[in-house]
């Protein structure tokens, strides 16, 4: 069956090339997965994927804009908590349609014109047509995508949960979840001792037992709901039984799992009674490389994270896991930094410290007068003694304190200015800090900067 639609540049092929995020507005470094995808795709003759990762919770409603030294967090729309973004609708619409003139007001001084207010017009366009949030963030990317050359086709993965092929790769890892619950923990726990790692939360939390219930690597909530769910199952001699925190989700299904099994009667009884079953992040990528993917792109954290999904594949199924692709980039937004760097700043603050503590050393042509050459000689004379008692090593440190103060008194105004010079580099660094942070979301960029940024992708892959 032909799933892909033909696009503008060529035929599909039997190859599937994806990749995948969240559909928020991510930084230029995720976006470019994108072009990338694409460009591969194009260059071997594949089919182009890219999953809207919907099963996700937002994690916030503001956008940060930096005002050096300090950020600012704009609102796009009310906070009404960690809701997935498949059921996460715009709540306050006087906030979403006023966000990009609220931006505006601190970018307006910029020296370029951010691509925010179009795609913002885009963005309410596609609000006449949806009110989920993920899904007018996504459309509105696609359109400056396709003006710039890239045709992925998309799918949200909570469209791809509800198929069939899902739900038999789904409920032959809930009938074999003891072996499968086992496995994941003692690979989890194989990975935080292999890189030093205490905390019991990453790279991803175990997963969890409770008396008879066996915590799935799945999430699971009723359609509608704003709070995701862990999934935990009970095996029983001809069923299946599923729980949310504590709650039964769907008692006594009976499945059977004989020769004549049929795996999508647990999921159409889910489905009738609104009940969704959705991967964790480990089980998407897991299911993704091993039954619809030629090749998988990830982004840094992905990469790092599925050294586990290729032990599950080497462990579970006993296959070697097909490799992925890791693909990544950092732009900075392009305002004017100072100059500074740390290591000016280092500089200053070893002068200033050689100041206060060796004032001899600065002293120049005072060296010359008489004075002052005594009291650096007595200082020097000082320093050299190597007293015996402990008062003789207090009197030591009262003389050189004495007379590095007197030393210190002609040199007082450069002391002064390389504090106000510490000062203002201490204040220059912290704006640096800011405008060189990676995160900043792309409609911040100008479009002359981050449309070849992007499309470069497109075109220069081996």
């Amino acid at each position: 069956q032909q799933v892909f639609s033909r696009d503008p540049q060529g035929s599909v092929s039997d190859w599937i090339f994806v990749a995948g995020h969240q559909p928020e507005l991510f930084h230029p470094g995720v976006w470019v997965k994108n072009f990338a995808l694409y460009g591969l795709a194009r260059k071997h003759h594949a089919a182009a994927l890219n999953l809207l990762v919907d099963d996700d919770v937002i994690k916030t409603t503001a956008l940060n804009v930096p005002v050096p030294p300090h950020i600012r967090r704009v609102l796009f729309d009310r906070w009404t908590g960690p809701a997935p973004y498949e059921e996460r609708t715009i709540a306050d619409r006087a906030l979403f349609t006023s966000f990009a003139a609220r931006v505006g007001e601190l970018t307006r001084h910029w020296p370029y014109e951010p691509l925010l207010p179009a795609f913002w017009t885009e963005v309410l366009r596609q609000a006449e047509h949806t009110a989920n949030l993920g899904q007018c963030f996504a459309a509105a990317r696609r359109t400056f995508e396709q003006a710039w050359g890239c045709h992925n086709q998309e799918t949200p993965l909570s469209a791809l949960c509800d198929s069939e092929p899902f739900a038999y790769f789904a409920c032959h890892l809930l009938v074999n979840l003891p072996y499968f619950h086992a496995l994941y923990n003692e690979i989890v726990a194989d990975y935080r001792r292999r890189y030093g790692i205490r905390n019991r939360q990453h790279p991803v939390p175990d997963l969890a037992v409770a008396g008879d219930w066996l915590e799935a690597p799945f999430w699971c909530w009723h359609a509608g709901a704003v709070r995701r769910e862990r999934l935990f199952v009970r095996l029983g001699n001809d069923r299946i039984e599923l729980k949310a925190s504590g709650d039964a989700l769907a008692p006594q299904v009976s499945v059977a799992q004989g020769a004549n099994a049929s795996p999508l009667a647990l999921w159409q009884q889910l489905r009738a009674c609104g009940r969704k079953i959705r991967p964790r992040a480990l089980t998407t990528t897991l299911y993704v490389r091993l039954f619809l993917a030629d090749l998988f792109i990830h982004g840094i954290g992905g990469g790092l994270y599925d050294e586990l999904t290729d032990d599950l594949m080497r462990r579970f199924y006993a296959i070697e896991p097909p490799e992925y692709l890791v693909v990544s980039a950092t732009r900075w937004l392009p305002l004017p930094r100072p100059a500074v760097t740390k290591d000016d700043y280092r500089r200053l603050q070893r002068k200033l410290r050689d100041l206060l503590y060796n004032p001899q050393r600065h002293l120049g042509d005072l060296a010359l007068s008489e004075t002052w050459a005594e009291l650096a000689r007595r200082k020097q004379e000082w320093i050299a003694q190597q007293p015996t008692t402990r008062a003789q090593r207090r009197e030591r440190f009262r003389m050189l304190r004495l007379l590095t103060e007197e030393l210190r008194r002609p040199l007082q105004p450069r002391i002064e200015q390389l504090h106000r010079q510490l000062q203002e580099g201490e204040h220059q660094l912290r704006i640096n800090a800011v405008l060189q942070r990676r995160d900043y979301s792309f409609c911040l960029f100008p479009e002359n900067d981050l449309r070849p940024f992007c499309t470069q992708f497109l075109q220069t892959l081996v």
